[in-house]
């Protein structure tokens, strides 16, 4: 994720306003590793997310309603699938459903192909995946603007507290990009 210095993810619900050329570069770097990119409904509905410019890549919307515009470009191209419930309803795209009344974040990754799940938030299903301890590693962007409206955190805590390790730090422009991982 992406957040200014002094907080702030989002300035009118997209992140893209505090990016950058530089930024959007990592991005590609990130989802170039990726088996399936991990994104939360509300994040896939403001930043109007079209399908991947890696070939075969596919982006799993995390959704309890189901209430997504399935005939947007990233559900036509195929590369969109849903992640939710096993009681929400019926969707036209593949999906993956996990828990009764909300989604189970755990039984969702089972699912998802193995390799590494790149997640692009939003603040909600960050602490999800937070809450069901399915963080290994954090790669943040520190963006060199600051102001803007202060919304949710990057994290949408209460969650527990756990112990990362400072893993690489890079600088490229006036932007910084830091990787934790899991102890």
């Amino acid at each position: 994720m992406i957040s200014t210095p002094d907080g702030v993810i989002d300035v009118q619900g997209r992140s893209g306003a505090l990016g950058g050329p530089a930024d959007q570069a990592r991005l590609r770097e990130l989802r170039s590793n990726a088996a399936v990119v991990l994104v939360g409904a509300g994040t896939a509905r403001s930043e109007n997310y079209g399908p991947p410019s890696k070939p075969g890549l596919r982006i799993a919307v995390v959704t309890q309603s189901c209430a997504l515009d399935f005939s947007s470009p990233l559900f036509t191209s195929g590369a969109g699938m849903v992640a939710t419930t096993v009681t929400a309803p019926q969707v036209p795209v593949d999906s993956l459903r996990a828990g009764d009344t909300s989604v189970d974040i755990a039984g969702i990754i089972a699912q998802l192909p193995h390799g590494i799940v790149h997640v692009e938030g939003g603040p909600q299903l960050n602490a999800a995946l937070f809450a069901a301890d399915c963080v290994d590693a954090i790669n943040l962007t520190v963006s060199p603007r600051v102001g803007g409206f202060r919304g949710p955190s990057l994290s949408g805590a209460p969650h527990a507290l756990r112990q990362f390790t400072l893993a690489s730090v890079q600088t490229n422009g006036n932007f910084v990009f830091v990787r934790y991982e899991k102890i």
